[in-house]
């Protein structure tokens, strides 16, 4: 999976394909290219407040996902969209260079937002 979108369902009935780069594992999926990511946030609304010299990160109910937007600065920005068909188990036990433990927790944070019916 290349520069594949995860079509995903709005409150308004509106289907969106949110821009992803790689599946890390069933419900993960990974952006690392700056551009998609601008896209995603201009598509979804993601407030992502940028601060000088600090890594700003939201957190974002988008549908019956979740997003985790990382952004460095303009020109780097990571953001992982999250299913609820994610097996939590299976990625905590998941090499820590493939996922950060730092991100591993807001990953399973995030995940309760797709829990909500």
């Amino acid at each position: 999976m290349e520069n594949d979108k995860i079509q995903i369902k709005q409150e308004n009935g509106e289907t969106l394909g949110f821009n992803v780069n790689a599946e890390v594992q069933k419900g993960l999926y990974l952006t690392t290219d700056t551009r998609l990511i601008n896209e995603n946030i201009q598509k979804f609304t993601i407030d992502i407040e940028m601060v000088p010299n600090q890594i700003a990160m939201k957190i974002s109910q988008i549908g019956k996902f979740a997003a985790v937007t990382f952004a460095v600065d303009e020109n780097r920005k990571y953001q992982y969209l999250i299913g609820s068909e994610l097996d939590i188990d299976k990625m905590e036990k998941n090499t820590s260079d493939k996922i950060p433990d730092q991100i591993k927790g807001l990953i399973v944070e995030s995940y309760s937002l797709t829990q909500k019916k």
